[in-house]
């Protein structure tokens, strides 16, 4: 029987309890036409042994080892050679799909649609009791949706897709957001930014949205993404400043190439994506708990940081009320003004600078300003 569905799951070095419950959850829905590949790259905990013992007793599970350490990109474009499928679907393999992840799929595996956009919860220990999905026909996108969600993956704005009626918990720009016909990404040769450490998805998805010229959208939470916080969005990065530099040569190429004589694209650009690098750096660099630099050494990388471009021209110029995120107001004063020792209280206290971001936000929503 012809296989409909590839998922995709991406291991390096996952606890081995978080694994087996990633594990466990897809098998118990496999059937003939789908497939699990486990896509490991080159773990060196207890992850490559638990993979190979679930491809062992199931022929619809695979096992693959990348021949090196290469990052998720590289994880993620070998999904797509290996995938059997008319449908790929990529995951991380510490988080959870749905219990009617495959059911639901299969259902809609025989639609025209490029991409299916679908809803995302977050947990920590265990996910919510669910529902099987009710839903008998997809929501059609407008034929121009593919430009504007290019856009929104590009910049980082997520008011372009709310106008499509896109949910909040729709994380559209993350590779597990949707499911991805096989033969679109292949066509248009749409493949992950190999050796990119983070922020690779919205890169790749940047493109596929500018090729996808039917997108659909499925209201129902098909991933459950948990929330660890030794995971990479959460983890100190003392390399940040260099991804971040990789990362904008992606990003300015397709700035240029795809939108070079949009002005409100640049500035989209500069007030969300510029600024998310920004506050990126002092949550997971400088004022990360696990940087042990002395104090005055990591004064000197963050004033040498904000005077550096682009960076230098988006704190200046950051507008909250333009850009949507009125809770970088507060921080963004606080760096043009030099602040570092009032940054160091704030930023290495998620809850005290919740609050004060909070109240601010208010503030500047009351009076507009």
């Amino acid at each position: 029987m012809a296989i409909k569905l590839s998922i995709g799951s991406a291991v390096y070095n996952i606890e081995p309890p978080f694994l087996r419950a990633h594990i466990e959850g897809i098998k118990r829905q496999l059937t003939d036409e789908t497939e699990l590949l486990l896509i490991d790259d080159c773990s060196t905990n207890e992850s490559a042994q638990i993979c190979k013992e679930y491809a062992n007793s199931d022929s619809r599970i695979r096992y693959v080892k990348m021949e090196q350490n290469g990052g998720l990109s590289r994880v993620r474009n070998r999904t797509i050679q290996e995938a059997a499928g008319k449908w790929v679907f990529f995951a991380d393999a510490d988080d959870l799909l749905s219990d009617y992840f495959v059911k639901t799929a299969l259902r809609f595996c025989e639609s025209d649609k490029d991409i299916i956009i679908h809803n995302r919860l977050k947990f920590t220990t265990q996910k919510q009791e669910e529902a099987p999905c009710e839903i008998k026909e997809l929501i059609d996108l407008p034929e121009n949706a593919g430009r504007d969600l290019s856009i929104s993956c590009l910049c980082l704005d997520p008011t372009l897709a709310r106008q499509f009626g896109l949910s909040k918990y729709a994380f559209y720009h993350a590779a597990w957001g949707m499911l991805y016909r096989k033969e679109f990404l292949t066509k248009n040769n749409l493949l992950f930014p190999a050796g990119q450490k983070k922020a690779q998805d919205s890169v790749f998805n940047t493109d596929v949205y500018f090729c996808a010229k039917k997108i659909a959208y499925l209201p129902y939470y098909m991933y459950y993404y948990r929330t660890n916080p030794g995971g990479i969005t959460q983890r100190y990065s003392a390399d940040y400043p260099q991804m971040a530099k990789s990362l904008l040569g992606h990003l300015d190429k397709q700035l240029e190439t795809l939108f070079s004589n949009d002005k409100k694209v640049k500035e989209r650009y500069l007030n969300n994506r510029l600024m998310a690098l920004v506050m990126d750096n002092m949550r997971l660099n400088i004022f990360h708990k696990d940087n042990k630099k002395p104090k005055s050494e990591r004064k000197q990388d963050f004033l040498k940081f904000i005077e550096t471009e682009p960076y230098k021209n988006a704190i200046n110029n950051f507008n909250p009320v333009k850009s949507g995120r009125y809770e970088w107001h507060l921080p963004a004063v606080l760096i043009r003004k030099k602040r570092f020792s009032l940054l160091n209280i704030f930023m290495g206290n998620n809850k005290l600078l919740g609050i004060c971001c909070g109240i601010d936000k208010r503030l500047l929503k009351l009076f507009k300003k």
